[in-house]
């Protein structure tokens, strides 16, 4: 609007009813002229509006803020009808004849703003409602900071939620004033029925006993205390554990007005923290126990050092003092075998024979016995080189031939047609194999027969040698390979010689070169051991 006043915007209008002029000639006689001259175009945005809703008068800010809707005719000067919202609230008014004050949103290239709206019904000095008017109070930083007020709020008792289990309050007298609503959880009571106690009623202090409680004191000389735990006995007779903080609260005058804190259930870290105590101190005694096994093995680990040199010592004396006087039994047998110094009677021969053989046999069951310790103690050399299967059949079969001839054995089948290159130590493989073969012709019976058989098998030789012999039972094959173990009856009633060593030995030297021994029989049909041996690639 461009006109100076009301009156002159009604002067201008061509065509108004006469009862317009009465309105408004009512408005002015309310109103002054000068007032509308000095402040309706400057004023915030307005309007006045007949009970009909018909537009009498708009304000540039009204237009401004509501564009088009309110828009003037250029020409003629009258307005077209108002928003719908604001012709509601015209004609309520128009009804009741109360004011309406009312919060309004209006969206702007710059973003929401908000209003601040009045809607008062127009008297005339005879008290006769004649209009509807309506002014606008931009409230944007009003709203604006009340809506970031509630989300401060809204944060501050979200982390207050987050930090603690529940809140609370007290007057000077330390009386409960306000507590939060998941306080219920802790008491079994709402929190309306906790007002006007002390947070002693609730529960009991931790302190030692005859003293007050840190936050007891603390209270009573108005100052902070934290972390002070409390036991509650909720409506279930189950007692929880709350770390109860608080801090003094002053006014402006710094007169003393009560207390604010928060509460912390901590009965399942209590719970935790006790089983953890027990927990830890199980294993400190499991610990304790330890250390003594430790020291126990410790002692016990220093008797078998020390055993294991004295077994290292007596095998050392054993070598010495039994391999001499037997090499010179031996020997002597040898002498008076050969009659060197003069003629023997033939029994005298057959004396001298047995005592050569018993010589060798203990001479021999010496060294196993010694090639045994020395693999235990891990004192026995092997030296791994390129070995060839055939030459050491052929020494094998020289080896055991007297004793397979005297038994009418046949072994014309312990021979290999192909020659394989072993990557083993020669000796100890050689050692292996005549234990076996010397095992199938000390148990294979007259007439019998051995062989040899052999398969490649995942870079390895395995030497099957087969005898036609009584077999083992099943459950004698669990325990051939132990030490001084046999088949077939016990010690005193074996038909053959030995002590069962040699399986023992052949066994452990084979696992020292990466090679195995294995046996498959059945009773009277024969036995079958297998030397898995490495073949040199």
């Amino acid at each position: 609007m461009t006109e100076k006043s009301l009156g002159s915007v009604i002067s201008l209008r061509k065509g108004v009813r006469n009862t317009d002029d009465a309105i408004v000639s009512g408005i002015q006689s309310v109103i002054s002229r000068d007032f509308f001259d000095a402040v309706f175009d400057q004023a915030q945005a307005m309007y006045i509006a007949r009970p009909d809703g018909t537009v009498l008068y708009v304000n540039p800010g009204y237009i401004e803020i509501f564009g088009s809707i309110a828009a003037n005719r250029a020409k003629d000067k009258i307005f077209p009808s108002l928003k719908a919202d604001h012709l509601d609230i015209v004609s309520r008014i128009s009804t009741t004849k109360d004011a309406e004050t009312k919060q309004v949103s209006v969206e702007t290239p710059q973003g929401t703003e908000y209003y601040l709206s009045r809607h008062f019904p127009i008297i005339d000095k005879n008290d006769k409602f004649i209009a509807v008017c309506g002014s606008f109070i931009n409230s944007t930083r009003q709203v604006n900071a009340e809506t970031r007020l509630r989300l401060e709020k809204r944060r501050f008792l979200d982390i207050t939620r987050a930090a603690s289990d529940w809140i609370w309050e007290t007057n000077a007298d330390g009386e409960i004033s306000f507590v939060s609503d998941r306080a219920v959880q802790a008491v079994g009571l709402p929190p309306i029925l906790l007002k006007g106690k002390r947070l002693t009623d609730l529960g009991k202090f931790h302190s030692n006993d005859g003293e007050l409680s840190k936050a007891e004191s603390a209270i009573e000389k108005h100052i902070p205390f934290r972390s002070v735990p409390m036991t509650i006995t909720n409506a279930e007779d189950q007692e929880k554990v709350f770390n109860i903080s608080g801090v003094p609260v002053f006014n402006e005058k710094g007169r003393f007005v009560g207390y604010r804190g928060t509460s912390d259930d901590i009965t399942a870290r209590l719970s935790a923290e006790n089983d953890a105590s027990i927990s830890r101190s199980d294993l400190e005694k499991a610990i304790t126990e330890i250390t003594q096994k430790n020291l126990q093995l410790e002692m016990t680990a220093k008797k078998a050092v020390a055993a294991a040199r004295a077994k290292d010592e007596f095998l050392a004396t054993m070598s010495h003092e039994l391999r001499t006087p037997l090499n010179a039994i031996i020997g002597f047998a040898e002498v008076i075998g050969m009659e060197t110094f003069g003629p023997i009677s033939d029994k005298y021969k057959e004396y001298v024979g047995d005592i050569h053989n018993s010589g060798k046999h203990l001479l021999s069951l010496i060294e196993d016995i010694l090639d045994i310790a020395r693999i235990e103690s891990d004192r026995i050399p092997i030296d791994i080189v390129k070995t060839s299967l055939q030459e050491m059949i052929r020494d094998s079969v020289i080896l055991v031939q007297k004793h397979a001839s005297d038994k009418e054995i046949d072994i014309s089948e312990v021979r290999i047609t192909e020659d394989f290159d072993l990557k083993v130590d020669p000796t100890r493989c050689l050692q292996i194999i005549v234990n076996i073969l010397g095992n199938a012709v000390k148990f294979t019976p007259n007439g019998g027969q051995i062989g040899i058989e052999t398969t490649i098998e995942n870079n390895n030789l395995l030497l099957t040698i087969w005898d036609t012999g009584p077999g083992i039972d099943l459950d004698e094959q669990a325990y051939i390979f132990e030490a001084f173990k046999q088949a077939h009856n016990g010690i005193y009633s074996r038909a053959e010689d030995g002590v069962g060593l040699g399986l023992t030995l052949s066994l452990k030297l084979a696992k020292l070169m990466g090679g195995d021994i294995t046996v498959a029989s059945e009773p009277g049909r024969g036995s079958r051991f297998t030397a898995r041996l490495p073949l040199m690639l």
